[in-house]
């Protein structure tokens, strides 16, 4: 013992203690103890890295999703746009002489009736404002101003300049609409 003391360096000779059968038990189980920590705790190691494996494997499927599910809302664009392009051209080579200002008109009407659809297929549906319906904020964007013949029309729509778009309750593009205004 005092040899082993000497040979580390420390320079004093120490006893080795001896536990007495009555403090092994004590030290024991403190051993034990401490021996279940050390496991409890390798435990929650590897339950943390496994949990951030988890995390980083489900983030990365959640990008992938994400850009899945925007690509399936871009086709639901671009695949009708693709189709406008298709009769745009297809107008375009039938004509063989000049449209008449009433042919001209059909064919742009049906134009933007094919885009409109395209829009429906995103959720977003066409509406249009009436003639003498009450001008509500919510739903027309004023773009100009007419003298209202009577004061029971005033504050109602003289003239629709374009299609409002919503997607159910709420909003995306407001109808361009002449508010006619009395002035007695």
């Amino acid at each position: 013992m005092v040899d082993d003391a000497l040979s580390r360096g420390t320079g004093v000779a120490v006893p080795e203690a001896q536990p007495a059968a009555e403090e092994s038990g004590p030290v024991d189980d403190l051993a034990a103890l401490a021996r279940e920590f050390t496991g409890a705790l390798a435990r929650e190691q590897q339950l943390a890295e496994r949990r951030e494996e988890l995390i980083a494997r489900l983030h990365t499927e959640l990008e992938q999703l994400r850009r899945g599910e925007l690509e399936r809302a871009l086709d639901l664009v671009r695949h009708p746009l693709i189709r406008l392009h298709d009769q745009i051209l297809r107008q375009a080579e039938l004509l063989d002489s000049p449209l008449t200002v009433d042919e001209l008109g059909v064919l742009l009407r049906a134009l933007a009736d094919e885009t409109a659809d395209a829009l429906a297929g995103t959720g977003v549906e066409r509406y249009t404002a009436a003639v003498g319906e009450p001008y509500d904020p919510a739903r027309h964007r004023p773009v100009g101003r007419d003298t209202a013949a009577a004061p029971g029309e005033d504050r109602t729509v003289s003239r629709v300049v374009s299609a409002g778009f919503a997607a159910g309750d709420r909003v995306v593009r407001k109808s361009e609409v002449v508010v006619a205004r009395w002035d007695p």
